[in-house]
């Protein structure tokens, strides 16, 4: 979301010593009460209808609102105009705010590390013997920031009455299914509540209830300020008709049918309880549904007219004192005041030590607070991967003192998880291959944050791995990772752009790895690897000796920096990787040689446009270098009219750029078209190391990321006249374990 700097308007000012919001009126006019109504993004009309009651001078002495009437209207009462918060229905990023994975950049380096697998980034809950799932499919994670971020100026109001304009959010009591009507405490919580669509969103946990969207209560809720004190009530119904017979084409429109049964009735009642003096307003919104986010401006526009449409009606209830809200100092842009962090509490319900949350935070008692950093740093605990939700409220002591309160609530579906994955290629030429696997996790197993990891799969190569990572410090800094494994590769020999033989390299073997993180983009690590299997050939004949045993014993050293945004369409950000590899015999390895490989990418965007430039070196210091540990390249983005790992040795080299357009608006399936073109080669021997002999590729690809993993669909054209047709599900570049 952009907001030209929300302010953080004090205490005093949002009393405004018990002045009444229309001092100065005459205290016998009847009381005005606002209704709104929940509807999604169809409550953009509320905008409107406000901004109509400012332009024809009607007070409002109430408000009462139902989910994204709740939203609306808990934003009005706090201070802002109807131009406000339409700028902040303009502004608004939605994707972003009905996201709870934080910003790549902010995850944890192990968390990128399980990423790059071939595994779903989609977990069940497997606990006390069965399968569990999460409460909603969001958890409102970014929209409770959102929310927290527009509502600054009332973060010290803890009773609603006590707001510019006294108001109430409605929820439905998940367990009872009785209406909630909120009046105080979090007005980001109460909102929070209000909105919470079953299914969608996460129940929120209040006073030991779980509370969802008000709707399935009161999703007009006339009743409510007409308790509030309201004489006179305007009602705004911008609630989803019901669908016809000939609307119910599909599963999904028939749920969506029986979720509009659980709404419609109560509001129907709501409204048949209006006065002759009330005025029920119904914008036009035919056509526009309960996401249609992106046409705030004319939803917004549909409520202005349909307030005008009465607008004498609401002229008889304009009062010539009345200040225009428009006219009001504005709530948006005004600049922060200094707010002095002078303690930090954090209630954390999971098994993790404080220490280990508070070094996320980065917070320091005594320093003014930087807004954009909490949040970034809340993001980083809830990056730790076990929390359903991580909020964050300003606070004062009993001595006064200024303060930021975290709240990490443990995830209900966790600590064991269970994941699936898939891998499939296909070159349209008879070559294709397949993986498939699963994964069980079982993180936060102590006060550092240590988890287990078990991995299965089948398919291109078969493996069974057991991961142990274990944090060292409260920081997080330090860790060690212990693994064990047993695995098996096929590995593919070519000569002159002929396949001459086929390898099959299977085993058992262990590493322990020791390394430090830097923050979230960087880390350090030395891993000892051990390996012991068998080398059979399947097909052909190799030109070069081969052992049938396999043995390897190395200390490997590794720099890492992972800035990306996106592990498969990156639009800024950079990777670099170095490893350096050192066998010797007295570690466990059958030859002694040494390597090191250099990796990386950079990005650089422009709208829907980026660039990327990609490099990749191999080198080995010697000839000994065995074929489990030689370089491949060939296959998509790799020297692209190759086949995949069409050309191996001892020595590679590789540049890539590659131009990327964003297709399409949808985020949840984000398309894109690109263009690679590629220079690279492999060599046995360093003397026969010469870029004037590079191969050269191309390729031109469509891509989409879904939820199963990135799909590819490309046509690479070599220098040879090669060319190959892939399609990828899943990762298309990750190389070889050995």
């Amino acid at each position: 979301m952009k907001l030209p700097g929300a302010a953080l308007i004090i205490f005093v000012l949002l009393m405004a010593q018990g002045v009444p919001a229309y001092a100065g009126e005459d205290q016998e006019r009847p009381k005005i009460g606002l209704a709104l109504s929940g509807g999604g993004a169809r409550g953009g009309a509320h905008v409107g209808v406000l901004k109509a009651l400012e332009e024809l001078n009607v007070p409002i002495d109430y408000i009462a609102g139902t989910s994204m009437g709740a939203i609306i209207g808990g934003i009005y009462a706090a201070g802002y105009s109807a131009d406000e918060i339409e700028q902040v229905l303009r502004e608004m990023d939605w994707t972003a705010a009905m996201s709870d994975r934080p910003p790549r950049r902010e995850q944890t380096m192990r968390k990128k590390d399980l990423d790059a697998q071939f595994l779903i980034p989609y977990r069940i809950g497997f606990n006390k013997g069965g399968v569990q799932l999460p409460l909603g499919m969001i958890e409102g994670q970014h929209l409770d920031q959102v929310l927290h971020r527009i509502l600054l100026p009332a973060q010290e109001v803890s009773d609603f009455d006590q707001l510019p304009i006294p108001f109430r959010a409605v929820a439905t009591d998940l367990v009872t299914g009785e209406e909630v009507v909120l009046s105080g405490g979090s007005l980001t919580d109460a909102l929070r509540a209000s909105m919470s669509v079953p299914g969608a969103f996460a129940p929120v946990q209040l006073d030991g209830r779980k509370l969802v969207d008000g709707g399935m209560a009161n999703n007009l809720p006339i009743s409510v300020v007409r308790a509030m004190g309201a004489d006179i009530v305007i009602a705004v119904d911008i609630s989803t008709p019901l669908l016809s017979g000939e609307q119910l084409t599909s599963v999904v429109k028939v749920a969506e049918q029986l979720t509009g049964f659980l709404t419609r009735k109560n509001t129907e009642e709501q409204i048949a309880s209006l006065g002759s003096d009330d005025i029920l307003l119904i914008p036009e919104l035919e056509g526009v549904g309960a996401a249609d986010f992106e046409n705030a401006d004319e939803i917004v526009q549909k409520g202005l007219e349909s307030a005008m449409s009465r607008r004498q009606d609401l002229v008889s209830l304009s009062t010539p004192q009345t200040l225009n809200r428009a006219e009001r100092a504005p709530v948006l842009g005004q600049p922060l005041p200094v707010y002095l962090v002078q303690f930090i509490t954090i209630k954390n319900g999971s098994v993790l030590d404080d220490e280990l949350i508070r070094s996320q935070l980065g917070l320091e008692p005594g320093k003014p607070l930087d807004i954009p950093e909490l949040e970034k740093a809340v993001d980083r605990v809830y990056g730790l991967d076990v929390f359903e939700s991580v909020t964050y409220n300003l606070v004062r002591n009993e001595d006064g003192e200024q303060g930021v309160e975290i709240s990490a609530l443990p995830r209900s579906w966790g600590p064991n998880y269970m994941q699936f994955g898939l891998e499939f290629s296909d070159d349209f030429s008879g070559n294709n291959d397949f993986k498939i696997g699963a994964a069980y996790t079982r993180n936060a197993l102590n006060s550092l944050g240590g988890d287990l990891r078990i991995v299965a799969a089948f398919g291109r190569e078969d493996e069974l791995t057991v991961d142990f990572y274990q944090p060292l410090d409260k920081g997080a800094r330090w860790f060690v990772e212990p693994q064990a494994f047993i695995r098996r590769e096929q590995f593919n020999v070519w000569e002159d752009d002929s396949l001459i033989a086929k390898l099959d390299i299977s085993g058992f073997g262990a590493s322990m790895g020791f390394g430090r993180n830097f923050g979230t983009t960087d880390l350090i690590r030395l891993d000892y690897v051990y390996f012991r299997g068998n080398a059979d050939l399947l097909i052909g004949v190799p030109d070069f000796p081969l052992d049938d045993e396999v043995r390897i014993g190395e200390l490997v050293f590794e720099y890492r920096r992972d800035s990306l945004d996106n592990l498969w369409f990156p639009t800024k950000g950079m990777f670099h990787r170095l490893d350096l590899r050192f066998a010797r015999d007295t570690l466990g390895a059958a030859f002694n040689y040494e390597q090191a490989l250099a990796a990386g990418t950079f990005s650089f965007s422009s709208g829907k446009n980026t660039v990327l430039l990609s490099y990749e070196a191999g080198y080995s210091f010697d000839d000994a270098a065995p074929v489990e540990r030689w370089f491949e390249l060939g296959g998509f983005g790799r020297l692209s009219g190759l086949v995949p790992d069409q050309l191996s040795g001892r020595h590679m080299g590789l540049l890539d750029l590659a131009y990327l357009r964003r297709l399409n608006n949808i985020d949840l399936f984000p398309a894109y078209a690109g263009i690679t073109l590629e220079a690279g080669n492999v060599w046995n021997y360093a003397d026969d190391i010469s870029f004037s002999g590079s191969r050269k590729s191309g390729s031109i690809f469509v891509g989409v990321e879904t939820p199963l993993g990135p799909v590819y669909l490309a046509w690479g054209y070599s220098d040879s006249s090669d060319s190959t047709l892939y399609f990828y599900l899943g990762n298309p570049f990750r190389r070889k374990r050995f």
